[in-house]
């Protein structure tokens, strides 16, 4: 099961606060990303606002977090735009069908060996549930480049946005997806969800305003 939560701030949901934890252990703690290290352990950017969409994979435990992803909209403030405008050589659309997905993350013990855990593709695919209802057609994203591929295979419009970087000891690369429900249902057969992985009240049929 994924979580949603929408109109959120900091400081405001238990289950996001554990989620910053969870981030802060990925990408601080294990990736050595420092320069996000928070004294309370818990990693919080500008960009985790009342406009942020997070999607969290519980675990087994109480209080355990599986794994993170969250979205925003491009028209307004966003990771890529306002800290890695240097990983686009060329531009990309500002507007309401355009997101971005970041901070994208798996805990150690929901990894597998093989390129996606369940965790990751249940992940991916709520999150591509909840966007396409609201007229959500591109997603922005930062990854490794291997990534292209995997992508192209399941089907996805990858449009690279510039050439591949070393950040923090990994080579990452900006690009952007393009995504429609046939995509998303393929994705579900080839991971083996027989149904969607959101409820559909989370899954609301209003498009995004501009």
């Amino acid at each position: 099961m994924i979580e949603v939560i929408e109109g959120v701030r900091p400081g405001e949901s238990k289950l996001l606060d554990q989620a910053f934890r969870h981030r802060h252990r990925i990408f601080v703690e294990k990736k050595g990303w420092s320069a996000l290290r928070k004294d309370d352990g818990r990693e919080v950017d500008q960009f985790d606002t009342a406009a942020t969409v997070h999607f969290i994979a519980p675990g087994r435990k109480p209080d355990e977090v599986a794994g993170y992803v969250r979205l925003n909209p491009t028209t307004g403030p966003h990771l890529l735009a306002d800290v890695h405008a240097y990983l686009c050589a060329r531009p990309y659309r500002r507007a309401p069908d355009v997101w971005e997905w970041s901070r994208y993350s798996v805990a150690d013990n929901f990894r597998l060996d093989g390129t996606y855990s369940d965790v990751a593709s249940a992940l991916l695919i709520a999150g591509l549930e909840w966007a396409e209802p609201q007229g959500i057609r591109t997603i922005v994203l930062e990854f490794h480049p291997v990534w292209i591929t995997r992508f192209r295979e399941l089907e996805f419009e990858v449009v690279p946005l510039g050439l591949p970087v070393t950040f923090e000891g990994e080579l990452t690369l900006a690009a952007q997806l393009g995504f429609d429900s046939r995509i998303i249902k393929g994705m579900r057969r080839a991971r083996g969800f027989r149904r969607p992985i959101l409820k559909s009240k989370k899954r609301r049929s209003s498009r995004v305003a501009a």
